[in-house]
């Protein structure tokens, strides 16, 4: 057998994917284990759409949780002189390696072992830009989401875990970007604002996608998928009415490290992107 036939055989079994001008390769949409390298979405393309190309460029950057690496791929394609990636997830490194070979940054970018501690990997150490697509899928209490994933009622506790450390590791003048989905009412992710107030200080500004989905509808996708019970998710509607949450909004969080601004800017992106449960095609 050939190295070619090899090659065809791995990419049989995955899903490839071009985007921007690149190709990686995740799982294929039917595999359901907790190790799951998730498939590329729109979240990918609007955070791609949002990176600042001055400040990538000869940057010392950082992402926490690199999953398929398309994200770190895209920074270095960029311009970063150098991507630290954080990943827990022991086939999401394997299949960001190959990726990373694949598009050539096998040089620019390492792959480092994540913790649930976020910044301890990388103590001591700090970077002019950090960036995340961090789990978001709201998840009862006690409950296992894929690997490492459980994001918490309102898919926001590892933002906040994130956010209560990133000060430490996020050079003066540094940036900080986060795409997600979040939750929110008809004015916008106004749950996601509040934790970036509290635990941010300079410039942030969070640019929301126009397309939004109605909250309790994106719940109910999680039983019918089989993540969770359909009375697990009544519960997390039960929690989402109480807050007055309405909407789940697809958004790129920017944040300048004690830049000009106080409170927290939000603006609508441009461009609309389709729903996060929608693979990128």
């Amino acid at each position: 057998m050939t190295i070619q036939d090899n090659l065809q055989q791995v990419l049989a079994r995955k899903r490839l994917t071009e985007i921007y001008g690149y190709s990686v390769v995740t799982d294929q949409l039917d595999y359901s284990a907790i190790d799951q390298v998730f498939p590329i979405y729109p979240e990918q393309a609007f955070f791609l759409d949002e990176l600042d190309r001055d400040k990538i460029k000869g940057a010392n950057v950082l992402e926490v949780g690199v999953g398929s690496g398309v994200l770190s791929i895209g920074a270095a394609r960029a311009g970063a002189a150098k991507v630290t990636a954080l990943e827990i997830n022991p086939r999401a490194k394997n299949t960001a390696g190959f990726n990373i070979v694949m598009n050539g940054f096998e040089d620019r970018i390492a792959i480092i072992d994540g913790n649930s501690d976020v910044f301890r990997p990388v103590a001591g150490q700090t970077f002019d830009y950090i960036f995340s697509n961090p789990p978001f899928e709201p998840t009862p209490p006690d409950q296992d989401f894929f690997y490492h994933s459980a994001a918490g009622p309102f898919g926001l506790d590892f933002i906040e875990t994130m956010l209560q450390g990133v000060n430490e590791v996020l050079k003066p003048g540094g940036h900080l970007q986060i795409v997600t989905a979040a939750p929110g009412d008809d004015q916008g992710p106004f749950m996601f604002a509040d934790l970036a107030e509290k635990y941010l200080k300079g410039t942030t500004t969070i640019v929301v996608s126009p397309a939004s989905l109605d909250y309790f509808e994106a719940v109910d996708w999680l039983p019918e998928k089989g993540f969770f019970t359909h009375d697990q998710a009544e519960y997390l509607k039960s929690l989402a009415r109480e807050a007055g949450v309405s909407r789940s909004f697809l958004c790129v969080l920017h944040h300048i490290k004690d830049g000009p601004g106080e409170g927290v800017q939000m603006k609508l992106s441009d461009k609309a992107y389709a729903s996060p449960e929608v693979p990128f095609e």
